[in-house]
């Protein structure tokens, strides 16, 4: 079995291999060396920068692709049209990114940001804040990820709402709701977390007409994709203060460029594509995942984290 590997992955999946006695052959890439590959069957992909979409257009023989990411609306044009099984890892992020939730609630809540501010300006003013006990926070999709959010915010004592497309009831989220009730989500929540996939039912659903809905105190906190809010309707919900701010891991488009009308509103944190925080744990998590994944296929077993092009995640 041969496996493209991208060269900065090679040691860490090297050696989990060896542990488990599992036999492959690694073939390296990265954007220096980018094929061609033939009779390679297994695809591993990492990072933007290691050149895979050059380096998968040079292994015709590729069969499944696995990539590190949860998010695989830009991998699908590549693998699709190829019928290459891809699969994804929104299950690795489900701690990092969930406890990257509390922290920006906790940032809106105890108004950390303008506490920021004032160190920087050597000024000393207490503030009020708010608990997140009690609160209502509601989750835009119930993958990995958004469960990794719930699960936490429900151990604080906060009320959880959440969407999935099936609007069916899933274990730790007490009220869960389809695409048909995100008004009751949105009118209801003190904090609106995105976490759903980017796909064409997805892309832009939180618009002008969705901000209006919201409480005047709600923040919008978004970890999933920039192409799920409608970014002029955003820029005037803050001006207006119709919402009390914005948390934007992800932002549309990205990065931001300068003199973007988001950069410097005051009430805006924007963490540049951060919510992982690439912990050597999550890097461990990745490669536990691949070779999981490696072993069922060799088996001829079911993978973990298979896409469902149908639905686009």
């Amino acid at each position: 079995m041969r496996v493209l590997v991208p060269t900065r992955w090679l040691d860490g999946v090297s050696a989990e291999l060896a542990a488990r006695g599992v036999r492959a052959e690694l073939v390296p890439y990265d954007r220096h060396h980018t094929g061609p590959f033939p009779g390679v069957e297994v695809f591993f992909r990492g990072e933007w920068a290691e050149a895979w979409t050059e380096a998968l257009a040079n292994a015709p023989d590729v069969r499944w692709l696995h990539t590190t990411s949860a998010g695989v609306d830009f991998i699908i044009p590549h693998t699709q049209p190829r019928g290459i099984t891809l699969t994804e890892s929104g299950e690795v992020y489900r701690i990092a990114i969930g406890e990257f939730v509390l922290a920006l609630m906790l940032y809106g809540a105890r108004r950390l940001g303008e506490f920021r501010d004032q160190t920087r300006d050597g000024v000393w003013r207490p503030h009020g804040g708010q608990e997140l006990a009690g609160a209502t926070v509601g989750v835009i999709g119930l993958g990995p990820i958004g469960l990794g959010a719930a699960e936490r915010a429900a151990a604080l004592g906060m009320r959880v709402i959440g969407l999935r497309r099936s609007g069916a009831p899933i274990e730790m989220v007490r009220d869960v709701v389809g695409p048909d009730r995100l008004h009751h989500l949105l009118s209801e929540s003190d904090y609106v977390v995105l976490a759903a996939p980017l796909t064409d039912e997805t892309r832009g659903m939180i618009d002008a007409r969705a901000f209006l809905l919201m409480k005047r105190t709600a923040w919008v906190i978004n970890i999933a994709r920039g192409g799920l809010i409608d970014t002029e309707a955003l820029v005037e919900a803050l001006r207006q203060r119709r919402i009390r701010g914005a948390c934007l891991d992800v932002t549309e488009p990205e990065p931001l460029p300068e003199g973007h009308p988001l950069w410097g509103l005051p009430n805006v944190l924007i963490t540049s594509h951060s919510a992982s925080g690439d912990s050597p744990a999550l890097a461990q998590r990745k490669v536990k995942l691949l070779v999981d994944n490696l072993q069922r296929y060799m088996a001829g077993q079911p993978l973990t984290g298979v896409v469902d092009y149908s639905r686009q995640y």
